[in-house]
């Protein structure tokens, strides 16, 4: 087992999905209540990636055994070119979780033990994702249910560790980066509509098709200039933000989108398109944030 492998099992180009709330929060909670622990924000980002790496490992377990895995995704699923035995999968799995919940246990004894039902909560929804008799990545609300819990879930409950609060704000504040991380999956399940389907999958590109798939992708993406703009007329913005956003925004990602066709062959493109946006977008809001914070 090489740590290429371990790599190409974490799925990188998706733990964006999992660190950016953790940062979002980190940051909106020092702008907005003045709260920040340099040691709970590495010991939250550590946690993140094990939880979303053992995620994307749990999926790609199930989808081996269930033989949902075809041959032309050797390139990106360590399980199918044979790198990697199932056993082995499920030791990296349950060293990641085990480390992430002792990480949980201690933030939760320092700050609140609601902390651990939220954990627990996620937990469970990462579980259902990928296994059960009917796993939510067969069905057309995974970018919902991934937007909630990764985009809103982990912002509110990262701020709510820092300052103790959670409030109405503090959701809408995470509603762009929910909108986000939905995106991130639309794009997978896009570039692997033909897969999908071939093993009985009905994921939200295959309930409504390609071209309207694209079509809400870049809804999605155009959203998060909209959102800005929202969050700051109610006041969860400041002003520097809507100018970090305008300045930094990859206007180009949609035509950039639309100038190829969506298929297993072109994911790993979509894939960094969708990566690179939420990355410049995020970027822009945390330094916007900060430069608030400083002046």
């Amino acid at each position: 087992m090489s740590f290429r492998t371990i790599i190409k099992l974490m799925d990188i180009k998706t733990l964006i999905a999992g660190v950016v709330p953790v940062i979002l929060g980190s940051i909106y909670s020092r702008y907005a209540f003045g709260k920040f622990n340099g040691g709970y924000f590495i010991l939250l980002a550590v946690a993140m990636i094990l939880i979303q790496s053992a995620t994307n490992m749990v999926n790609d377990y199930f989808d081996f055994k269930r033989g949902a895995d075809s041959k032309e995704k050797e390139n990106e699923k360590a399980l199918v070119s044979g790198e990697i035995t199932p056993k082995q999968v499920l030791a990296i799995i349950f060293t990641y979780q085990f480390v992430a919940f002792i990480i949980c246990i201690y933030i939760a004894s320092q700050t609140s033990y609601y902390i651990l039902i939220v954990a627990l909560a996620g937990e469970t929804i990462s579980i259902l994702y990928a296994c059960g008799p009917l796993p939510i990545s067969y069905t057309p609300i995974g970018e919902i249910v991934s937007g909630v819990t990764m985009g809103i879930g982990i912002t509110t409950t990262v701020i709510y560790i820092y300052s103790g609060v959670f409030n109405l704000n503090t959701m809408l504040l995470a509603v762009p980066t929910a909108v986000f991380v939905g995106t991130i999956l639309l794009s997978n399940n896009l570039s692997d509509i033909e897969e999908d389907r071939k093993v009985g999958r009905k994921t939200l590109p295959i309930l409504i098709g390609i071209k309207n798939s694209e079509k809400l992708w870049i809804f999605n993406v155009t959203m998060l200039l909209v959102l800005t703009f929202i969050l700051l007329i109610m006041g969860i913005y400041p002003i520097a933000v809507l100018g970090a956003v305008i300045l930094l925004f990859p206007y180009k990602s949609i035509s950039n989108f639309l100038s190829y066709d969506k298929n297993i062959y072109t994911k790993s493109k979509t894939m960094e398109l969708i990566g690179g946006i939420g990355l410049k977008y995020h970027l822009a809001v945390i330094i916007g944030l900060l430069i608030s914070i400083i002046f």
